[in-house]
């Protein structure tokens, strides 16, 4: 394999985007290596979507094929297309075919409101939009499903027309939205490559160095890959000739077991709702489930209490099979990540920082726990026509937002996050520590706190609980026994729901607290 692509593993001391960091010494520097570097898997089976089944050999065709119909569209380099459609071949396509041709990939969250789509398409003033549904407002646009006639007709590779600018602009994704309008956040091609090298090379998987006879990996993509968690993945698995199996339509835990079976699913990335809807499916005994070797988990705070339902129900993946990571948006992926010896030995841990990755906690309280900066190639350039000098400053620093601290053998541990705080009586209470510490008992299947207001208090604390279907729910009065001595007094919830009903989550499946303040509301 020495004509592909090398990735080197070692790190050394450099200079991007106009400050001091961390590089690997050697990588693949464009999108266009990296297509090539994916030769090897010519005859595998790449995407998998209900029944249709696309190889590598026809995936790369199809790329090269809709890069001559996107030429055709008048898209050439830098120019922003907005990529609006759920998870698909077609999809995927596309994301492929705009960045040989050199333009900017917009990734619209297809689950938006069509005020959050017109607010988008206003910011961004995209160049053309490829969609699977109609648009709020007129702009030039054209089916994302006319890309399938690219998997029928191949083509051969374009001149290349990328920037020669590792730093340019090469990606567009937006924030989660769970306040406010989701803010665009412009990624590096710098940014997708190496977070790609971060997850590959402490993973043991630099594509150079894999066996071509070796048994193909199986995942199923559940997360939206306009999500930087779905994107990273498809992007990990392509890389390494992996097989990707996509779901259709909306999150269904019944589905994700029938995949699992029936597929051979070995590698299921999720958010902690996913996994707990998973194990609570009234028929969750029914599937055979035994293929799953990997469960990495993240996307929000994963509790010991989750970790140990899963190695209850699935014992399994109690040796290997269960990890942890830690990114964002902003941060171009994934800064941290947790194995299952380190989840074992260090619970409540986010892990170790990636290799170019640095972490550090500024100043905080006495016990060490203030805001987590992370600096890192894989951070964001800025937010489209907002200012990103709070978030990341001249050195390159990122002000992630979340709180935390780290142990003396440099293991991060989150514990909460600066907006996610009830200040209630002028004490502070992380929410993600009362979840946490409700989460252990054991009829309680989900749970969210949040800060309503109050006439005296300023703030009080409200948990919304979800219990198991097949117990009696507990009451607020054995629940707050549950955490008491666990918690500070100030910080045991004063008002509670308990319901059987799922939590309402935002794209992702993360907890939608908005929607749940905006129901205490009414």
């Amino acid at each position: 394999m020495t004509d592909l692509p090398i990735w080197g593993g070692d790190v050394r001391p450099g200079t991007y985007a106009g400050h001091d960091g961390l590089l690997y010494d050697q990588g693949p520097s464009t999108f266009a290596e990296l297509l090539a570097g994916t030769t090897v898997w010519t005859e595998r089976t790449f995407l998998v979507h209900g029944e249709r089944r696309i190889s590598f050999a026809e995936f790369r065709a199809a790329a090269h094929a809709a890069g001559i119909q996107l030429r055709d569209l008048g898209i050439g380099t830098g120019d922003r297309v907005m990529v609006f459609g759920y998870n698909s071949p077609e999809w995927v396509v596309a994301l492929w075919a705009l960045w040989l041709s050199g333009a900017v990939p917009v990734l619209a969250n297809r689950w938006w409101s069509p005020a959050e789509i017109e607010h988008a398409l206003e910011l961004l003033a995209p160049r053309h939009v490829l969609t699977d549904t109609a648009l709020p407002i007129d702009v030039p646009r054209s089916a994302l499903d006319d890309l399938r006639t690219s998997f029928e007709s191949g083509g051969e590779p374009p001149s290349s027309s990328a920037s020669t600018d590792a730093d340019a602009t090469a990606l567009i994704l937006f924030t989660s939205g769970s306040s406010g309008m989701p803010k665009a956040v412009e990624l590096s091609r710098r940014s997708v490559i190496t977070n790609q090298h971060n997850i590959l090379a402490r993973s043991g998987r630099l594509p150079h160095l894999l066996d071509a006879n070796s048994r193909q990996v199986v995942s199923l993509a559940t997360t939206p890959m306009f999500h930087i968690g779905g994107l990273s993945s498809l992007l990990t698995h392509f890389l390494t000739g992996g097989k990707i199996v996509m779901t259709e339509g909306r999150f269904d835990a019944g589905q994700i077991m029938g995949l699992i079976e029936g597929e051979g699913i070995q590698i299921w990335g999720a958010v902690p709702t996913m996994a707990i809807r998973v194990l609570e499916h009234p028929d969750f005994d029914k599937y055979d489930l035994s293929s799953l070797k990997s469960w990495p988990l993240g996307g929000a705070p994963v509790t010991t209490a989750l970790l140990d339902r899963i190695r209850a129900r699935l014992p399994k993946l109690r040796e290997r099979g269960l990890s942890n990571t830690w990114g964002m948006t902003e941060a171009g992926g994934f800064l941290t990540v947790a194995d299952a010896r380190d989840l074992t030995l260090h619970p409540g841990t986010v892990g170790r920082p990636y290799p170019v990755v640095e972490i550090r906690i500024a100043p905080g309280d006495s016990d060490g726990i203030g805001e987590v900066l992370a600096r890192s190639p894989t951070v964001m350039n800025g937010y489209v026509g907002a200012d990103t000098d709070q978030n990341v400053d001249a050195d390159g620093w990122l002000r992630t937002g979340d709180l935390g601290h780290l142990s003396d053998d440099g293991y991060l541990f989150i514990d909460g996050r600066s907006k996610d705080v009830v200040i209630r009586g002028g004490e502070n209470i992380a929410c993600p520590q009362v979840e946490a510490a409700i989460a252990t008992h054991p009829r309680v299947v989900e749970v969210a706190a949040l800060g309503l207001p109050h006439p005296d208090l300023g703030e009080e604390l409200v948990a919304v609980v979800v219990h198991s279907a097949d117990s009696e729910p507990p009451t607020a009065a054995e629940l707050s026994a549950h955490v008491t001595g666990v918690l500070s007094y100030f910080a045991v919830p004063t008002r509670w729901e308990i319901r059987a009903e799922a939590l309402p989550t935002l794209a992702g499946e993360k907890i939608d607290k908005r929607s749940l303040a905006k129901e205490f509301s009414a």
